[in-house]
């Protein structure tokens, strides 16, 4: 019933246009070796052109286990997803509850009000289908998998429009209730001429952090450096 779900919602989704083409995950066609093959081959283009640039690597905080279900429903229904197909997905996310139990003992059961089930065939779709306008929000190039995120652009002297995407992810991230984990959040800077700017991102209590300038990274289990 699952995979009858979600084939159904990701056939809506890619007929009408909706779905990002920076979203590579759970996509047919798309995967993380794509993925990484084009962000090589961009930063490529800009080396040729002599560009510096800066490229930020984005980390949710539990990211699966943080949306919440009626904003989830909202932004289905505004993609147009309605009818028998909308109602498995609330029937598939609500009432459900959980409890902990730990050497016998039982807590109480609560309400899960947030959340994409993960280890499901459905879930991981919902996701990506929760943070598709994302990169609609921003100028710089931006790269999903699906909760693996990072985005880059060429960087001059003040590099504002960077630090101004930056800006905007942190209120998208407070309207949709889906917070970053700033603190895991790094920066990589490219170029033998970049200034090498500290950018800062707003956590949710409204602590401005600044991004850890990293010289190594793993993406997508592919390890890459400034060289």
């Amino acid at each position: 019933m699952e995979k009858l779900v979600r084939d159904s919602l990701l056939q809506h989704m890619i007929t009408n246009g909706f779905l990002s083409d920076t979203q590579h995950g759970f996509v047919r066609g798309r995967s993380c070796t794509i993925q990484l093959l084009q962000v090589i081959h961009t930063i490529t283009e800009l080396y040729d052109q002599g560009a510096d640039i800066d490229m930020v690597y984005l980390d949710f905080s539990k990211a699966f286990d943080s949306v919440p279900h009626q904003r989830l429903l909202q932004k289905l229904e505004g993609y147009g997803v309605s009818g028998p197909v909308l109602g498995r997905i609330k029937s598939f996310l609500l009432c459900r509850q959980q409890q902990v139990v730990v050497a016998g003992f039982e807590s109480s059961w609560a309400d899960v009000l947030s959340g994409v089930p993960q280890g499901s065939v459905l879930g991981p779709v919902l996701f990506i289908c929760y943070i598709n306008n994302m990169p609609d929000l921003i100028k710089s190039l931006t790269y999903m998998y699906p909760d693996d995120a990072k985005l880059f652009n060429k960087v001059c002297v003040d590099s504002a429009s960077l630090q101004s995407d930056l800006d905007t992810l942190c209120e998208w991230s407070m309207q949709w209730q889906l917070k970053f984990n700033t603190d895991k959040c790094t920066v990589m800077h490219f170029g033998s001429h970049n200034v090498q700017k500290q950018y800062t991102m707003l956590d949710h209590s409204g602590k401005v952090n600044f991004l850890e300038a990293t010289v190594l990274e793993k993406d997508l289990g592919i390890w890459s450096d400034q060289v």
